[in-house]
């Protein structure tokens, strides 16, 4: 399935970074997947050759991943020299194999049984556990940098919001425990004094690990779903979004706007934009409107205008003679077509009828 899609890949017509980047990325998970089945079939001493080879695939595992989910969003991207330190670890292990292939089968079959912390004196050994080491390292950092990056849309407000998407939350919930498993077992067989029945039964479990991965891959590329583009976009959204009033004293700025609201009626300047209230507030415009958004649940528009008329209703209701006009002005809009449209949309009546209906008449009561 994983050289199914490599495959598929590489036979079409866009010759883009990123469709290449995961395209290698899959057929490292088939190497891996063949080797492991070797392994566990029994067969992979009649191939003495390939023993160690799992290492520079796995080591480059990571960076793939890396460079396709940076390369999703830009059909123009091509390789900085920056990108290719990424493939450092993995192009390194692949001369200092050159001693460890020396080594008869039985040898390179007992090494990789072995857990590496025990390495003994063996030079041989101690250099094979040294880059089995180096290759866990390198993984682990690209596992945190995706959890780190996903942990932006882990949260719950979003979630209920629904402005994570759906296909990428499954993924993503489906995919961590996956990945955490995968990386868990390599560490565990690292660390761990294990027999050959555990060795190959973990083994065993990450290869099916893997295979459930390649699987999701398998499916989103049928349904032509762009998992790497889907993520970098929704992360990209979020991060923007928390830049926008980073470093601010949002409690401060939310004080400032009642203050100017309720108490100076800013609202009543009809020249009073986005614009120059953010800089009466000393902050930009994005910001203001973010911060409107987030606290009020309304734009600005509406946040505004919801002041106008309601202080539109008292005058009404105090000055009774007042022209309704006169009010609209007062209030702060420069139209009474406007101010006629917004106060029935708030209110659901007209400003004349509100008038009538919430003004009673005064009884007279003789003087004593």
């Amino acid at each position: 399935m994983s050289l199914t899609v490599t495959l598929g890949i590489m036979i079409e017509n866009e010759r883009l970074a990123h469709r290449y980047l995961f395209a290698s990325l899959m057929f490292c998970l088939a190497s891996l997947q063949l080797l492991n089945g070797l392994l566990v079939a029994g067969q992979l001493g009649a191939y003495p050759a390939l023993i160690f080879w799992y290492l520079p695939f796995l080591a480059l595992i990571g960076p793939l991943f890396f460079l396709t989910f940076k390369s999703a969003n830009c059909d123009s991207y091509s390789f900085k020299m920056t990108d290719y330190l990424h493939f450092s670890c993995g192009l390194l292990i692949i001369p200092l194999l050159i001693p460890l292939s020396a080594l008869d089968s039985e040898t390179k079959a007992a090494y990789i049984m072995k857990t590496p912390r025990y390495a003994g004196e063996e030079p041989m050994f101690r250099l094979y556990s040294a880059l089995f080491l180096l290759v866990i390292l390198n993984l682990a950092g690209y596992l945190l940098y995706f959890i780190r990056e996903c942990l932006y849309l882990l949260n719950l407000r979003l979630i209920m919001e629904k402005k994570v998407s759906p296909y990428l939350m499954i993924i993503i919930i489906i995919s961590f425990p996956l990945q955490l498993i995968f990386f868990g077992g390599l560490v565990a067989i690292s660390m761990v004094e294990h027999s050959r029945p555990v060795f190959f039964g973990v083994v065993q479990a990450l290869t099916a690990l893997s295979f459930f991965l390649t699987l999701f891959a398998f499916v989103m590329e049928k349904k032509n779903i762009n998992f790497f583009k889907v993520l970098h976009t929704q992360i990209e959204t979020r991060r923007y979004e928390i830049s926008m009033t980073h470093n601010l004293d949002v409690t401060l700025v939310l004080s400032r706007i009642k203050s100017l609201f309720e108490h100076e009626k800013i609202f009543c300047d009809e020249d009073l934009s986005l614009s120059s209230l953010a800089r009466e507030l000393e902050i930009e415009p994005y910001q203001l409107s973010r911060i409107v958004n987030e606290n009020f649940n309304k734009n600005y528009k509406n946040f505004i205008n919801e002041y106008r008329i309601e202080e539109a209703k008292k005058i009404l209701l105090s000055e009774k003679d007042r022209t309704i006009t006169s009010v609209a002005y007062a209030v702060g809009f420069n139209s009474t077509t406007v101010f006629y449209e917004w106060f029935s949309r708030i209110t659901g009546i007209t400003p004349k009828k509100f008038r009538e209906k919430t003004c009673i008449p005064e009884v007279y009561r003789p003087e004593f």
